[in-house]
């Protein structure tokens, strides 16, 4: 038996109950900070820019439960030190560190809060420094707490009997039991409930099923069905067999919300304000609303744990939609110790991706799941896979399929991705390396991508249900020294598999004919109103219509782009893609001109070429009234380069819009004619921010 208190009335603990009342004492602390950390995760989303948290409800459960074990744990360590050689000085110290780990941990969370710890951050250690900085402060003011309060918390340890502590011990136990009990509810789950319980519904008679699929990240020259020499979409191939493929779909941006916000809408992004820092705001009309407005039942499955979040304004309309919030990983990674532990750890032991990143297979498993449960109206389904993206990784025996990625091509690949220049540190062994992984994941994606079209070929429904396959945006390899997407509009980003098959759509038709992924919108509207409708004039069906004559609106497509940091020399661009040319607008004034025909990869800039300089004044004109005439409201005038010094290509817009060149006329359909439709109802509570936190911008890990 120990005593301590000197000077004090003698206080007999023993080594035994040292420990315990360090194990009790830190576990209580854990678990009020667990629920610290719930309630500022829950009420503030790390991604402050998000209309709604990123975390699920049990967050209220997880992060007590995480924080009061690893807290135990600690403690019980501690105590471990502290017993071995009791004394006052020993006590104090270990209290000491037990009361900066505390205050290290409330300091990194808050810290931590609006800016998601990447894998970048890990590589390069950027933050390895400051938990140790947090702690060393925190130890220091601890310590010297401890030891000008070690009379009064002497005389009140002594108070405490040994069945206080027992009771303690055991309301943590409760405290502990039910919280388990929660993340199993969570666990047991199924991942999506039915909402509607009503059999009525507006739709109309023999209204089709519509499953859009959403490959995040798929370039098109990179399937086997449009001539890529591996046989990476077997299944792919099968469907565009049974329907039309598209052979020169055209995405309206290069990276994920825009382009989602586009097919959603039918507007550009500068129509949509849809943006790196702006969530969609409510004034345009979704196809979710609007088919949900009609009698379907509307579901969504988004992998893309960034960009597809409810919180991005895309998931409005929908009654069923799993985001990555419904995953426990997910929800695990979010905690302080995923991020500071359990990432790092996954990354340096198990492979070099994000710990919460969910497969197709895992997304299946909820659709089919949904499928299940649904009421029996016609549904419209979007599923949104995440598989190709980088790191390019994927499950075996898919992992070494065309050969198997590099662990340096991907370290470098994420170095490369940190810094404003070009990827020139990547050699052609690394590029050929992350293509190999690049396709790893595709036919891994594929393969499951003909799961669910197996599915959905032997469900009662299929025979009445219309599929579309395409891709948000493409991916660049280093054809002008870039890698990933969103930083340019060539071809290899833009460029992206359109197929559609089902009832009504001919089989085995290829159309060369340049089309837009943003004219979804209007099909499927058309497809679902039985294809005579006000949205047939912009539906794709036309092109397959016999006697289709195109029409001066179908020879273009307009992509557009606003750098995610406004630094670097980044520029923001706009694009006009016609049948035979792409021509791209920067915002410092440097024209781009490329035949895409005889040079799809934008190999040969032709501006200067003889002849050039009046191809691309034509182009420029056309670009110019394609903008001009497009309907408004114009959410976001940073993507026409409204700030961009030096640019003439918004005042341009705006001449043209009060001179009149830009009349609209019966032979011209203008750009947003199917939301003009439906009118508009705007809400400045979306609106996007005056000055974006450009470090929030950064933590952002995928586009």
């Amino acid at each position: 038996m120990t005593y301590f208190g000197k000077g004090l009335s003698p206080i007999p603990i023993s080594r035994r109950q040292i420990v315990s009342r360090f194990t009790a004492i830190s576990a209580l602390a854990g678990l009020l900070l667990g629920i610290f950390e719930a309630a500022l995760l829950r009420s503030s989303p790390r991604i402050e820019f998000l209309l709604v948290p990123d975390l699920g409800w049990v967050e209220w459960f997880l992060a007590p439960l995480l924080d009061m074990v690893c807290f135990a744990l600690l403690g019980l360590f501690l105590g471990w030190l502290a017993a071995r050689n009791p004394s006052k000085r020993r006590i104090a110290f270990f209290t000491a560190a037990d009361i900066a780990a505390v205050a290290t941990f409330v300091g990194l969370r808050i810290r931590w809060l609006h800016s998601r710890t990447t894998l970048e951050d890990f590589a390069l250690r950027k933050d390895v420094l400051v938990p140790l900085a947090f702690f060393a402060a925190e130890f220091a003011v601890g310590l010297a707490a401890v030891w000008l309060l070690w009379k009064p918390v002497s005389v009140l340890a002594g108070r405490v009997r040994i069945r206080a502590v027992r009771l303690l011990a055991w309301s943590l136990a409760a405290a502990g039991m039910a919280a388990f009990c929660g993340v199993a509810a969570f666990l047991a789950r199924p991942a999506s409930t039915a909402v509607r319980a009503d059999d009525d519904s507006d739709a109309r008679p023999g209204s089709p099923n519509i499953v859009l699929i959403i490959l995040d990240t798929v370039r098109a020259d990179h399937l086997s069905a449009y001539g890529y020499p591996r046989p990476t979409t077997p299944h792919l191939d099968r469907l565009a067999s049974e329907g039309v493929l598209f052979e020169n779909a055209i995405s309206p941006s290069s990276w994920t919300l825009a382009s989602h916000a586009s097919i959603f809408t039918g507007l550009l992004p500068h129509q949509n304000g849809a943006d790196w820092a702006a969530p969609l705001p409510a004034g345009p009309h979704t196809l979710a609303e609007i088919l949900r407005s009609q009698g379907y039942e509307t579901a969504g499955f988004a992998s893309n744990f960034n960009y597809c979040q409810k919180g991005w304004g895309i998931a409005r309309g929908f009654d069923t939609y799993v985001d990555i919030s419904s995953s426990f990983r997910h929800n695990l990674a979010g905690t302080l110790l995923g991020t500071a532990l359990i990432q790092p750890a996954y990354q340096r032991f198990c492979r070099f991706d994000y710990f919460e990143r969910e497969n197709a297979q895992e997304v299946n498993r909820d659709v089919f799941d949904w499928f299940g449960r649904r009421p029996k109206h016609p549904f419209f389904l979007f599923i949104n896979y995440f598989d190709t993206h980088v790191a390019y990784l994927t499950e075996p025996p898919y992992d070494h399929r065309f050969g198997k990625i590099s662990d340096t091509a991907v370290h470098k690949l994420f170095d490369a991705l940190q810094t404003d220049d070009r990827a020139e540190g990547i050699t052609p062994v690394d590029r050929a390396s992350l293509i190999s992984g690049y396709d790893d994941c595709l036919a891994y994606l594929d393969a499951q991508v003909g799961r669910l079209l197996d599915f959905l070929r032997n469900s009662r429904e299929g025979k009445n249900t219309i599929v579309i396959v395409t891709a948000d945006h493409g991916e660049a390899f280093g054809e002008q020294g870039w890698y990933s997407h969103g930083y340019n509009l060539y071809r290899e980003v833009v460029h992206v598999p359109l197929i559609i098959a089902g009832p009504g759509v001919p089989r085995g038709v290829q159309i060369q004919h340049l089309v837009r992924t943003r004219d979804l919108f209007s099909t499927v509207l058309d497809f679902a109103g039985g294809g005579s409708t006000p949205f047939s004039r912009e539906s794709l069906a036309r092109f397959w219509k016999p006697g289709f004559t195109p029409q001066p609106f179908d020879d273009f497509a307009v992509s557009e782009l606003v750098p995610v940091f406004n630094e670097g020399g980044k520029q923001a661009m706009i694009s006009l893609t016609t049948p035979e040319w792409q021509y791209i607008y920067n915002s410092n004034g440097r024209q781009e001109l490329y035949r895409w025909v005889s040079d799809p990869l934008d190999q040969n800039d032709l501006a200067r070429s003889p002849g050039g300089q009046a191809i691309m004044a034509s182009l420029h004109k056309q670009l110019v009234q394609a903008v001009a005439e497009s309907s408004g409201p114009w959410r976001d005038q940073d993507y026409l380069f409204a700030r961009s010094s030096g640019s003439s290509f918004f005042p341009e817009i705006m001449s043209a819009r009060r001179t009149g060149l830009a009349a609209l006329s019966r032979s011209h359909l203008f750009i947003g004619a199917s939301q003009a439709y439906f009118g508009s109802a705007e809400d400045s509570s979306t609106a996007k921010p005056a000055t974006p936190d450009q470090e929030s911008l950064k933590s952002l890990p995928y586009h």
